[in-house]
């Protein structure tokens, strides 16, 4: 790197991919799209850096700013020495093509759709009819023999170290029996060293003797769809009459918790959805209920998320506006849970809604990906491989490549297995074909979690859509990053929490 590579930069406007500034209270930072590495900048580095990524300083004007520097040499020489700035344009995305190959193709995950019937009507549901973006509630259900067809495929095609079998729907527990059948016959004819299974349940079909049974199936985790207290909970999460469903579920609570606790083999999560006004005393209400939740086996943790975009109808507002909540002052969620860890740690020993969403997003900063050199590709985004870190199994026998890609094209089929000409067509070429001239672009490449379910339709990759996450997945990681080294400078005992996390 010298001065007229510099000037290179700047003419060509190419720098704007090459990193991004950032600054907290107290330091400002180069992060380095090529390498990854974040940069600290003292006074004259950051005089430079700032005026090289200035959209609006000319060439000429930039060349005043490099002579009025007068270590301008040492910073090119460090730049140089670190490999930082020089990153080639990306051209493609990682080849991943032979891990189909015959003796190259494992699958570490099956997803089994057990139905597509629901015992409830939860307002933000993406299988409502007025959302156009995944099926319709139906009344199928996946039969036993088309599920042992898909785990014995997946079996075939794992390493027999570890193998995940999640059940999905609707509701699963509509479709127990067949679920009982394929845990029943996993346990008995899998041999695989780490044979995990899951499923997200509403609770209401949650009996006790549902419950006794799941809680003594080894390596098992359930996850727990609930929005926060009664009065919370039931704006949303309603039945099929439009009644509130939080009697229901707690009771359903009450029996699988007293089961875990009894046998204290299953992995309890909750995961709450938050639904508008966003305000911090109605976080702070959530936050409470889930802390006072005294009987819940040790280790249950609490996982939040927004409504996925365009799934709130506007009967929602409507009836916010005759609570009186419509332009109520709202909080991020993100500022609120920082607020909650000020001056403490993030391990309370209380179930909370912020712990997981602030060490998941730093995590994603301190193990981000380092190079010595930088490379002119990059990974799928946030993709999984297709069909190998997930496949899913639909009720007709259909496959797709996960639980969250809608109406997306199918990959296959139980009676075929998986298509490779699909999965390249429409999850390889097509995706790097039309997203590499954006990403080529992006200072954020290495660091997008953008993935196919964000942006899959019945024609395959839509790029309208995916342009439009473009700007927050940027915005989110620059919050991140400045949060991280926030904490790096002010409460270091913090990121040495994060380094202890395990990334499953």
């Amino acid at each position: 790197m010298n001065i007229e590579r510099l000037c290179e930069l700047k003419r060509n406007r190419e720098i704007m991919r090459m990193g991004k500034l950032f600054y907290t209270t107290r330091s400002s930072y180069l992060y380095d799209t090529g390498t990854g590495k974040v940069v600290k900048l003292d006074s004259n580095s950051k005089k430079v850096m700032e005026a090289l990524f200035n959209e609006n300083m000319n060439v000429d004007q930039f060349k005043s700013v490099l002579m009025s520097v007068q270590n301008i040499e040492e910073i090119c020489a460090f730049l140089k020495k670190e490999n930082l700035l020089c990153n080639p344009s990306i051209t493609r995305f990682v080849d991943i093509s032979s891990r189909y190959l015959d003796d190259g193709y494992h699958c570490n995950q099956l997803i089994i759709e057990l139905t597509g019937k629901c015992t409830l009507r939860c307002k933000y549901c993406v299988y409502n009819e007025f959302y156009e973006g995944n099926r319709n509630f139906n009344t199928n259900n996946i039969d036993f023999e088309t599920a042992k067809k898909a785990i014995d495929y997946v079996y075939a095609h794992n390493d027999h170290k570890k193998l995940a079998i999640t059940f999905y729907g609707g509701e699963p527990l509509v479709n127990f029996r067949v679920m009982k059948q394929c845990i029943d016959y996993s346990l008995a004819y899998l041999e695989v060293e780490n044979l995990l299974f899951s499923f997200t349940t509403n609770l209401t079909l949650m009996t006790k003797e549902i419950a006794n049974y799941l809680a003594q199936i080894p390596n098992m985790s359930i996850v727990l769809s609930v929005d926060g207290p009664e009065e919370i909970h039931n704006r949303s999460r309603v039945n099929q009459k439009g009644q509130g469903s939080f009697q229901d579920v707690f009771t359903g609570l009450k029996n699988i918790a007293d089961a875990v606790n009894k046998y204290k083999k299953t992995k309890l999560s909750f995961n709450a959805v938050f639904m508008p006004p966003y305000t911090a005393e109605k976080f702070e209400r959530i936050n409470s209920f889930f802390e006072g939740l005294d009987f819940m086996p040790e280790g249950t943790e609490v996982r939040a998320t927004y409504p996925a975009p365009n799934t709130i109808p506007d009967s929602y507002y409507e009836e916010m506006e005759s609570y009186g909540e419509l332009g109520l002052e709202e909080e991020e969620w993100i500022s609120w849970a920082k607020s909650k860890v000020e001056g403490g740690s993030f391990s309370t020993g209380k179930l909370n809604l912020y712990t997981e969403v602030l060490t998941s997003g730093l995590t994603s900063i301190h193990n981000r990906l380092l190079y010595t050199k930088p490379m002119n590709w990059t990974f799928y985004n946030g993709c999984c491989v297709p069909s190998e870190r997930r496949l899913y199994v639909c009720t007709d026998g259909s496959y797709k490549i996960c639980e969250r890609v809608g109406t997306a094209p199918s990959i296959g089929h139980v009676d075929t297995g998986i298509d490779i000409q699909a999965i390249n067509k429409y999850y390889l070429g097509d995706y790097e074909r039309k997203s590499i001239p954006d990403c080529a672009n992006c200072w954020a490449v290495n660091l997008c979690d953008i993935c196919y379910a964000h942006c899959y339709d019945e024609n395959g990759l839509n790029m309208d859509v995916k342009k439009q996450l473009c700007p927050e997945i940027r915005d989110r990681y620059l919050m991140w990053l400045q949060y991280y080294h926030e904490l790096l400078e002010t409460q270091p005992q913090k990121i040495e929490e994060i380094s202890l996390i395990e990334i499953s």
